[in-house]
């Protein structure tokens, strides 16, 4: 019985290192201080930002669209309105100015070559390749810009009063027409002298955005000349 008298102490010394480690535990989960956060097991600290806010390079946080919409008032930001011409300013154009900004980069001013099928010059004239940009900013304003004469229509006592400005001479023949965006209906009152059509000139009127379709190709755009004046190189 001598083994039973000394169970007490044998229990009692084993079950002092497993209640030192439950009460080591015990102190470690105790709950944070109010209004604090306790750290992740890793030891690491928590991070504040949401995980739905967008980071920019560089580990800059980007403020959320709600706050970017409350510092402005919860207003849209005011689209940006096209600058009013000046009574009496006339505008002047280049032909790259008609076409849209991002097409810009690809205009070459220089004429396509001659497109002849097997009749030659009695062959039918070569296909214009329709686009259907425009440059809208230049819509309504009074310009100026050079090029050639296509007339359309008949003559009419020596003189034409309708006519194409296109941006190289002999377009809409057997060299391709330029697209619809490059091409400028015209009509004159005083007219031009059907002699001197191959001569360049200066067209000065108000710009309309309007698609005109013709026999010789479309146009995007459509003047109606208040000066009609030979070119001076």
């Amino acid at each position: 019985m001598g083994w039973i008298s000394g169970l007490p102490r044998l229990l009692a010394a084993m079950l002092t290192p497993a209640a030192v480690l439950a009460a080591s535990l015990a102190v470690g989960a105790a709950a944070p201080p109010a209004g604090k956060m306790a750290a992740p097991a890793s030891g690491k600290a928590a991070s504040t930002t949401s995980a739905k806010t967008p980071a920019t390079p560089g580990g800059k946080v980007m403020p959320p669209a709600s706050a970017k919409s409350k510092a402005n008032g919860g207003k849209s930001p005011p689209p940006k309105t096209k600058p009013k011409q000046k009574p009496g300013e006339v505008m002047e154009l280049d032909w790259s100015d008609l076409l849209p900004e991002n097409e810009r980069s690809h205009y070459s001013a220089s004429a396509p070559p001659p497109q002849h099928g097997p009749l030659g010059e009695g062959g039918p004239p070569a296909v214009q390749k329709l686009t259907t940009t425009f440059n809208e900013d230049v819509a309504d304003i009074v310009i100026r810009m050079p090029g050639f004469l296509v007339p359309i229509g008949t003559v009419r006592n020596g003189s034409i009063t309708e006519f194409l400005l296109v941006p190289y001479v002999g377009a809409c023949i057997h060299v391709p027409p330029p697209p619809p965006n490059q091409m400028v209906y015209v009509t004159s009152a005083s007219g031009i002298d059907a002699d001197a059509i191959h001569e360049a000139y200066w067209v000065t009127g108000k710009m309309r955005i309007e698609n005109r379709t013709t026999a010789l190709g479309t146009a995007a755009y459509a003047v109606t000349a208040t000066k009609v004046e030979r070119y001076e190189y």
